[in-house]
């Protein structure tokens, strides 16, 4: 008797100095606890979600922190958006009696203690309250199995449960527990093990994720004794009248299958075979996307860029609306996946309403089946020469600077521009030809070089440079600007021509339309600026000629592969020196859109390539780009309806030649030019007037037995000729520069005129009704 009272008093002795030296070293801890402000203001970081405009949601930014930037699965969530039974799961597994404590009980601490000592350390916080406090404030020494660590834990939570209520203790709760791998929350939880909101949380998936707490990376991987425990817990739920017995027998017979798993029950709800599929389950990368991965990388670099990465990845929590159309963005997804390009070439597509400015779709790279995407978006951080695709830019500044029509006439022939302090420059076509004079339209159509050339010196290298970067280019005035000698990304390039489509107006390209924190409080709202580049009639004018470039025929124009049947499109194939990059950039009135394809290192795309069915076809840029954008764009638009572009006041529609510029009272080619424009009947013809000395009593050539008192010289037009001329031809011309010596051209020796016209003099620029142009020399 006198050795138990012994015991008894040593061990009195031993706990009551234990108990005397822990209060003393908690009063001393108590002076160095941490700020519960982060826990009251619900500050943790937190997974951004992105949405697309219709309010799906496409993905999401995982915030990474420490020096190791470990990334944090976590979207925070409302009591109200979590199910009840998911909580009376969690509740009943982690801490039953915590609506009857203030914190803490003595059962609970003695389990702590034991388990942190003496057990497995599985359960070591000992109730919601201390972990809601290990998960936060404490953090950083969690994983320390020290008396201090649980004196603080304790302190802190009286302090919690004193200045919150249950159900807000249990909401931060719910989001701050650990689910494995990089999964916090129960929202990320639920998405992760069962592909579900937690709203949408049944008993029995509940019970499984409770079951995950104290050692959710192991027990994910031991569905066996993970599902015999939720027969226990489903047991003493019913005990503690917490559920009644029907529902539980409903909660066991649910047929559990959590993501990694494939599961077989018997009739009785009891485990026949689990087979793990070797999914990776638990670790979210720093970035996802159900839909395109390139589209969440734009927006995480945009929040990097607006609000630091600290706000991104430190805190995180956002909710991001974005411009993209899911149909658009599935059309684009599809189109890169299907499209056949060179062995090893990229591609990038992106489409944008007009009359927005907002980016509906986007594809950074060629997708491939099963393929992540890569880290590098092309679409908006490639930098890449547009070639050709830029022509119509300088165009639409010659039809304002220089009072350019679609029937103006330019002579494509070698020609040298003089750069000051420069050699002069002597571009080249495509095919190292020249096809001579023909109307801006059929230039454009043919894509010729050095009309475009002659179109840019006539507004002036530098108004075309003004537009340019009104435009979003960064250029300088150089005449090598007409051919897109210059760099610029596809999202720059596609909204530059949103300015034709919509009236001459364009409107900032923009995904991002409104941030949110998670809180509710609007960070950002989207107001994309507004620029007025072009006259609206200049505008339409323009988007005209390049529907012209996709309609005409005889000869045929180049970008003819992207009519899309019922629906008005214009558009422009580009290349550049070298061949290497290849573009179409083209409209609908609804979608504006453009395809990139080359290589990552500049080489030259080859000339051919094989298709997937054995065939050879020739690769440039109206094909393969073409194909692209015509496979997304229809697609994009696919059920909706189509409308037309808007002809606005003071445009009229005349039927002309397109290689004279001559006016066809019927027929032609229909072409859309500036009201009062007067047109010739016989195009450039009617622009050059030969000296002829005639016989006026004949009317017909003079010769050298007209008297001179008859002899008279008239301006004749090289059509009208033949009607003055008489039997053995014209005599030889005088010297160039007398009065009276017959035919005299400015520019240079007559050339031959295509279609077997007549001759016109090299190095002229000729416009309709107008005068002749010096040559460019």
């Amino acid at each position: 008797m006198k050795i138990a009272q012994g015991l008894f008093l040593l061990v009195l002795t031993a706990v009551l100095s234990f108990g005397s030296w822990f209060a003393v070293a908690a009063l001393a801890w108590s002076h160095d606890l941490p700020d519960l402000a982060p826990v009251m203001a619900l500050e943790f970081t937190a997974t951004s979600e992105v949405y697309a405009r219709d309010g799906s949601r496409i993905g999401v930014i995982v915030p990474v922190t420490g020096e190791d930037r470990a990334s944090t699965n976590r979207i925070p969530a409302g009591l109200d958006e979590i199910s009840p039974a998911a909580l009376q799961a969690i509740i009943a597994y982690e801490d039953a009696n915590f609506f009857r404590h203030f914190g803490f009980d003595l059962p609970a601490i003695g389990r702590a203690f034991y388990e942190e000592f003496l057990g497995s350390g599985d359960r070591g916080g000992s109730s919601i309250t201390t972990q809601v406090i290990k998960n936060t404030v404490l953090a950083d020494i969690r994983d320390d199995r020290s008396l201090e660590r649980k004196a603080k834990e304790l302190l802190l939570a009286i302090e919690l449960e004193r200045q919150l209520t249950k159900s807000e203790i249990l909401q931060r709760y719910v989001n701050v527990v650990f689910w494995g791998g990089n999964v916090y929350g129960i929202r990320a939880a639920a998405q992760t093990y069962f592909g579900k909101e937690p709203i949408e949380l049944n008993l029995a998936e509940g019970l499984y994720l409770a079951r995950l707490i104290p050692a959710p990376n192991s027990r994910h991987g031991d569905f066996a004794t993970t599902r015999a425990s939720m027969r226990n817990v489903l047991d003493r739920m019913v005990r503690q009248n917490v559920i009644s017995e029907e529902a539980a027998e409903r909660a066991w017979r649910y047929p559990l299958e959590p993501r990694g798993w494939n599961v077989t029950y018997d009739g009785e709800g009891n485990l026949v075979e689990a087979v793990e599929t070797g999914e990776s389950v638990v670790v979210q990368e720093s970035i996802g996307s159900e839909l395109n991965w390139h589209v969440v990388i734009a927006v995480r670099n945009w929040l990097s860029e607006r609000f630091g990465e600290a706000a991104v990845f430190g805190s995180g929590g956002l909710r991001i609306t974005t411009t993209i159309d899911v149909q658009a963005q599935e059309a684009a997804n599809r189109a890169s996946l299907e499209a056949e390009v060179p062995d090893g070439a990229q591609l990038a597509i992106v489409g944008i309403d007009p009359r927005t400015g907002e980016v509906l779709a986007m594809v950074g790279e060629r997708l491939r089946p099963g393929l992540r995407e890569g880290e590098l978006n092309r679409v908006t951080q490639a930098r890449r020469q547009p070639g050709s695709s830029f022509k119509p830019i300088a165009y639409a500044a010659a039809i304002e600077e220089a009072g350019f029509t679609q029937a103006t006439i330019l002579v494509d022939e070698p020609t040298e521009f003089l750069q000051r302090g420069q050699p002069p420059y002597e571009p080249r076509n495509h095919d190292d030809g020249f096809i001579g004079p023909a109307t801006v339209r059929e230039h454009l159509n043919l894509s010729r070089n050095i009309p475009a050339v002659k179109a840019l010196e006539a507004a002036s290298a530098q108004a075309v440079a003004d537009r340019a970067r009104e435009l979003g280019y960064d250029v300088e005035p150089y005449y090598s600007l007409a051919l897109g000698s210059f760099e610029v990304s596809p999202l720059q390039h596609t909204s530059a021509f949103t300015a034709f489509v919509n009236g001459g107006t364009q409107v900032e390209s923009h995904f991002v339309t409104r941030v949110e924190d998670a809180e509710g409080n609007v960070l950002f709202e989207a107001e994309p600026r507004r620029t007025r580049v072009w006259d609206e009639r200049t505008a339409y004018v323009m988007i005209d000629m390049l529907q012209g470039n996709v309609a005409d025929r005889n000869p045929t124009a180049f970008s003819w592969r992207a009519a899309i049947d019922g629906r008005q499109v214009a558009g422009k194939t580009g290349t550049t020196n070298d061949e290497k990059d290849i573009w179409f950039v083209g409209s609908t009135p609804e979608l504006t859109a453009s395809v990139w394809i080359g290589y990552d290192l500049g080489e030259s795309i080859p000339r051919s390539m094989t298709l997937a069915n054995g065939t050879t076809e020739a690769v440039n840029s109206s094909r393969q780009p073409v194909y692209v954008w015509r496979d997304f764009v229809e697609n994009a638009l696919s059920g909706r309806p189509a409308t037309t572009f808007q002809r606005p006041e003071g445009v009229e529609t005349y039927g002309f030649d397109r290689t004279t510029g001559a006016i066809v009272p019927s027929g032609g080619t229909q072409g859309a030019f500036l009201s009062g424009t007067q047109l010739p009947e016989r195009g450039f013809a009617s622009a050059l007037e030969i000296r002829l000395a005639v016989d006026s009593a004949t009317g017909l050539q003079a010769t050298s037995d007209t008297p001179m008192d008859r002899l008279e010289v008239i301006s004749v037009a090289p059509d009208e000729l033949e009607e003055y001329l008489v039997p053995g031809g014209l005599p030889d011309p005088a010297p160039t520069g007398t009065p009276d010596d017959g035919p005299s051209l400015p520019g240079g020796p007559a050339v031959p005129a295509p279609n077997g016209g007549d001759a016109f003099p090299e190095g002229i620029g000729i416009t309709p009704g107008g005068p002749i142009d010096p040559p460019a020399r």
